[in-house]
């Protein structure tokens, strides 16, 4: 039992040392690979009503981790005032419909978002 608990005691310390060389969470952006710190950005996004973030906004809500999706339909319903029936823990088949309706409305530039500067596309580019 004693050495159970030293090796929880090591891995604990090992775990601690590691984490302590990233950047702690408050620092993170909403293209962070650490999930607490793109929880953090898209939580600020959020309250703080950035119409910027909308389209990063809708990246994460076809995100792998159902709290970052979560989070992402929370901050977006607090900027839009919109939901486009997106449920988090929905099948991948209905997330994917609702996610498509948020990409065309980011491009359609619903929500006073500028589609050209928001969603670059190959229609965008200026031509030759």
């Amino acid at each position: 039992m004693a050495s159970m608990l030293r090796g929880l005691a090591a891995l604990t310390v090992t775990l601690l040392a590691i984490n302590g060389c990233a950047p702690p969470a408050s620092q993170g952006t909403l293209d962070s690979d650490n999930p607490a710190a793109k929880l953090y950005a898209v939580r600020k996004a959020g309250e703080a009503g950035d119409k910027s973030a909308i389209p990063k906004l809708v990246e994460a809500l076809d995100n792998d981790d159902p709290a970052v999706r979560m989070m992402a339909i929370h901050a977006l319903e607090k900027i839009t005032g919109e939901r486009l029936g997106f449920n988090p823990y929905g099948s991948v088949n209905e997330r994917r419909e609702c996610v498509d309706a948020w990409e065309q409305a980011v491009r359609d530039g619903r929500f006073g978002l500028n589609p050209a500067v928001s969603q670059p596309s190959a229609q965008s580019k200026p031509s030759s």
